[in-house]
């Protein structure tokens, strides 16, 4: 991890070798191990304790009219002992008041030791509620200085880390997005293949100057930057003056028929022959300036068409082609015409010595089209321009870095496939760029390393969805639970007397007495869980997920390695000034179990890790910082006045 004090140095954070699309997030939570001792439990009060409760109520009247009894009892033998005077002699009033203490007292015991059996339950409940509530408190105490622990032992690992291409990577793909993330993605790309590579083209035919980031980031770390404004400047560059004229008729030929079916295969080569043939009387000096006057002399129109000399406009006239052939091919000839007319003063520079950017060499070059409307002119401008950059990678100068075209959707299929072709046997690693993935797109990419980001159009996130494709998932399909049980609780007693009354000894009465009690309880109870998976073929990534993404997220696809690659990346240049930022890739570090993981990772293909913190808002406005305890506070501090 590399540590930076002043927001002068967030420039390091970019510009450093290694290239990477962006960065990617890893909560250091995951790696936290959860608190390993259970919860303490409520303890259920004991069999016993109910049981004691249930006799003592059914024994308390029982009891009570015993000691009714026993006092009765002693106050008949208190009298016939002072009858008979073998006792002491005792008022009768106090002898009553004997029997009745002894009768009121024992009853008043009975009573109270039964009420005090009767509320065992609830005494034990609440002795067993205060021991749970202390247990729990020191749960909590103890879980509390473990997490605190562990939230001390992951603070220092990094969270986010370098989003870096395989080094085999010949061919980036970018599709979707918009101009914001389009312009945060060169930013971090660009200044990353800066520093590794040491160059880079960049053709930007977003229209909207998405390298402008890139372009001042370059010049802020002392890169050489040549810029180019396209159209207007595109003669000042030598992707045509260097150009012999075998190279601008294929090339000419190629953008005049960029989006022609192959039916219309005669008339390319029709076009090739006459603009050949307008090369050879051209002789040394040949330029697209020059081919378009000599076209116009062809076709008679009225003018001096003062790039050519007399006895040039003499040759082209009365011996390029006989008058017959001229007639046959006059179609030929305005359409031809049609298509150089604009382009004469645009490379007026060219024919007057003036091209002086070069393509591939060391430092940033940026071919910026910075026209938004889509017209004719235009669109035959950029099948040029693409045209001169397959000529430059096959001539045999050298290509330093890679080549970044951005905005590549008019661009014919089969000439991205030249392109690429033409990279690889060079060595040049090309990235492209669609804003939408349908035409040509649909078509072309798929070669190497794609990355998608947000598409909002439905048709388009489903063809995405598709091209990443989808896998064999076991999911639940069934559950049944059944929960069953019963319980059986009785109570019985029985109390009886019997007098009788011997006929042999008069007066002699015979009492029998006799008590039962009887509890029973009976519980059952019956579980049973069962579950049931079932096979299905399902999206790695749903259309909504690609619809949902945010501004500055793309869902990276690597294929061609054994097995398919998907992970989420963040292309937001404002990272750099978070805690916690390598730019190199995470550290491989063991997770814990899933069953002692405090936090569970989600790790589906379908719900890529979007969890980021808030997304910032476009290029030139204030970007939020990070919100995580005091985070926000350093992010204040140290937020560099150049990024806001």
């Amino acid at each position: 991890m590399i540590d930076s004090e002043s927001g002068s140095k967030y420039l390091d954070f970019l510009y450093v070798e290694g290239e990477r699309l962006g960065w990617i997030f890893r909560d250091r939570n995951c790696y936290r191990y959860r608190f390993p001792e259970p919860y303490p439990t409520l303890e259920p009060v004991r069999d016993e304790v109910f049981f004691d409760a249930a006799t003592a109520g059914v024994d308390k009247w029982r009891r009570m009219r015993r000691w009714v009894g026993i006092g009765f009892g002693v106050t008949v033998v208190l009298l016939c002992l002072g009858i008979v005077g073998q006792g002491p002699s005792t008022d009768l009033r106090v002898i009553l008041a004997i029997g009745l203490a002894v009768m009121v007292g024992g009853a008043w015991l009975s009573w109270s030791n039964s009420r005090s059996a009767e509320a065992g339950p609830e005494r034990e409940r609440e002795k067993q509620l205060r021991r749970y509530e202390a247990e729990c408190a020191w749960w909590e105490e103890r879980r509390e200085q473990f997490d605190a622990e562990e939230r001390e032992r992951v603070s220092g690992y990094l969270e986010w880390g370098a989003a870096l291409l395989p080094p085999t990577t010949r061919r980036v793909d970018i599709v979707g997005g918009s101009v914001w993330s389009w312009e945060a993605l060169l930013t971090v790309m660009g200044a990353s293949m800066l520093r590794t590579r040491g160059a880079m083209t960049l053709v930007d035919f977003s229209g909207e100057a998405a390298c402008h980031e890139l372009v001042w980031l370059a010049r802020a770390v002392s890169v050489d930057v040549t810029a180019v404004r396209l159209p207007d400047q595109v003669g000042e560059t030598t992707l045509f003056s260097r150009m012999d004229g075998r190279g601008l008729v294929d090339s000419l030929v190629e953008a005049m028929h960029g989006d022609a079916p192959a039916g219309r295969r005669a008339d390319r080569a029709q076009d090739d022959r006459i603009l050949s043939s307008v090369c050879r009387a051209l002789g040394e000096d040949v330029t697209i300036h020059r081919i378009a006057a000599a076209v116009g002399v062809l076709l008679d129109e009225p003018g001096d068409f003062p790039e050519l000399s007399e006895a040039e406009r003499e040759h082209i006239t009365d011996s390029l082609f006989a008058d017959e052939f001229r007639r046959q091919a006059h179609p030929n000839l305005r359409r031809i015409e049609s298509h150089l007319y604009p382009l004469r003063e645009l490379f007026a520079a060219t024919d007057q010595g003036q091209g002086q950017h070069d393509l591939g060499k060391p430092g940033l070059t940026c071919l910026v089209y910075e026209n938004a409307g889509h017209n004719v002119r235009e669109e035959l401008l950029k099948e040029l321009v693409f045209q001169g950059l397959v000529q430059r990678l096959t001539s045999p100068e050298p290509f330093v870095g890679p080549l970044v075209v951005a905005g590549a959707d008019d661009l014919s299929h089969r000439h991205i496939e030249r392109l690429t072709d033409l990279c690889t046997r060079r060595g040049v690693r090309l990235v492209l760029m669609f804003r939408h993935l349908r035409d040509s797109a649909v078509r072309a990419v798929g070669a190497d390393v794609v990355a998608f980001m947000r598409l909002s159009n439905h048709e388009e996130a489903a063809r995405a969805a598709d091209f990443i494709g989808r896998q064999h998932t076991f999911v639940l399909s069934q559950l049944t639970r059944t929960l069953g049980g019963s319980q059986t609780h009785s109570q019985g007693n029985s109390l009886g007397f019997s007098d009788q009354t011997s006929g042999a000894w008069p007066g002699r009465v015979s009492v029998g007495r006799s008590w039962t009690h009887t509890r029973t309880v009976a519980d059952s109870v019956n579980w049973n869980d069962s579950q049931s998976e079932q096979r299905v073929y399902e999206y790695v990534v749903e259309p909504r997920t690609l619809q949902d993404l945010p501004d500055y997220a793309l869902i990276e696809v690597t294929q061609g390695t054994g097995r398919l690659s998907v992970r989420s990346v963040e292309c937001n240049p404002d990272i750099v000034s978070l805690p916690r930022v390598t730019t190199g890739p995470l550290p491989d570090l063991p997770l814990p179990h899933p069953s002692q993981a405090a936090v569970q990772p989600s790790g589906e293909p379908s719900a890529p890790p979007l969890n980021l913190p808030g997304q910032p808002g476009p290029p030139g406005q204030p970007r939020p910082a990070y919100d995580d305890d005091d985070e926000s506070e350093w992010a204040d501090e140290h937020y560099p006045e150049e990024w806001r």
